[in-house]
């Protein structure tokens, strides 16, 4: 796959728990080059899982340049996915002050349990279509509010991986319905944020 090509390209980007990986296709939808970048996840204490998100954003970056010095031309488009269900805090200087907190991670384990058991979970669940668990950013910043309140009182966002490699290519704050139905933060049905989730967060 070292073919030069001159005429336009697509390039796909999955933004992935262990790697950033990336294709490039033609028009006609053939692979034209791939790459990958890895990073690590530090697991400190049991049911822990986090990430630098600027390793994230390294590696996306090399990706594309990989990719752009490859076939020397830049692409047509660029398209993002992600890995659902993480969570990153963003301070008023839109700067991390957690570490990317992944899917994985399931040290709010226990008030997922106890939201699960209360008579606002059921709604939660029919209105969001997300499952009470852990893994949500629901539950994770709900932890946070209650296990580490200085944190959660310097919080600006609570964003995904998605919405800071967003940020640092636009400059806004955006995120798509996709990963925001994966939150339990997010009303399917009307779609507009969660009044409850929020309440309880």
């Amino acid at each position: 796959m070292e073919e030069e090509v001159n005429e336009e390209y697509y390039l796909g980007m999955d933004i992935g728990t262990g790697s950033t990986k990336a294709v490039a296709v033609s028009k006609e939808g053939k692979p034209l080059q791939e790459v990958q970048f890895f990073y690590d996840t530090k697991i400190s204490t049991e049911g822990y899982s986090e990430q630098d998100p600027e390793n994230i954003w390294d590696a996306l970056i090399k990706c594309i340049r990989e990719i752009v010095s490859k076939l020397n031309r830049v692409p047509n488009t660029v398209s993002f996915s992600s890995a659902m269900h993480s969570l990153i805090i963003v301070d008023k200087n839109n700067a991390a002050i957690t570490p990317l907190i992944t899917w994985a991670d399931s040290r709010s384990e226990k008030i997922a349990e106890e939201l699960r058991e209360s008579d606002q979970a059921k709604k939660i669940y029919k209105d969001t279509g997300t499952p009470i668990h852990s893994m949500t950013p629901l539950c994770k910043i709900k932890w946070f509010q209650k296990n580490e309140p200085a944190t959660f009182e310097k919080a600006f966002k609570f964003i995904s991986i998605k919405e800071f490699i967003w940020f640092r290519l636009f400059n806004v704050y955006e995120i798509d319905m996709s990963i925001a139905s994966a939150t339990g933060l997010f009303n399917i049905k009307n779609f507009e944020w969660n009044k409850p989730s929020l309440k309880f967060c």
